[in-house]
């Protein structure tokens, strides 16, 4: 099944907040690939104020690095994977999604679908 990670890493550096989210996608894909899983695109969105203050661990943030990781693996891997997001101190939010690939082979992300709604409607 196809699914699509959005995560929001901490920044604990505003120099270089894109290092800690590259250590993590490359943690992220590790695990999928090991499970015999199937990473197909990797979107970062860039460092973005947060809505609201996130707590994780005690700390405040107000701001993080977003992106999102569309990749095909088993329920049991994204089960895992989730377990796994959850437990690291570096993620302040995350969440799967299912994307539907009956009626296109290559749907794009959600991103992409999107821009095309909003295309489509104009």
């Amino acid at each position: 099944m196809y699914y699509e990670l959005f995560a929001i890493t901490r920044i604990v550096d505003p120099v270089n907040g894109s290092k800690e989210a590259q250590k993590i996608v490359s943690t992220i894909g590790k695990l999928i690939l090991n499970n015999r899983g199937i990473i197909r695109d990797i979107t970062s969105l860039g460092a973005r104020p947060l809505p609201k203050i996130m707590r994780k661990e005690q700390e405040r943030y107000f701001q993080g690095y977003h992106f999102l990781l569309g990749f095909d693996a088993s329920s049991n891997v994204q089960e895992q994977l989730l377990r796994t997001l959850r437990a690291d101190p570096r993620i302040l939010r995350s969440s799967i999604k299912k994307i539907d690939t009956s009626k296109a082979l290559n749907p794009g992300s959600t991103l992409q679908q999107a821009a095309l709604g909003l295309t489509k409607n104009f």
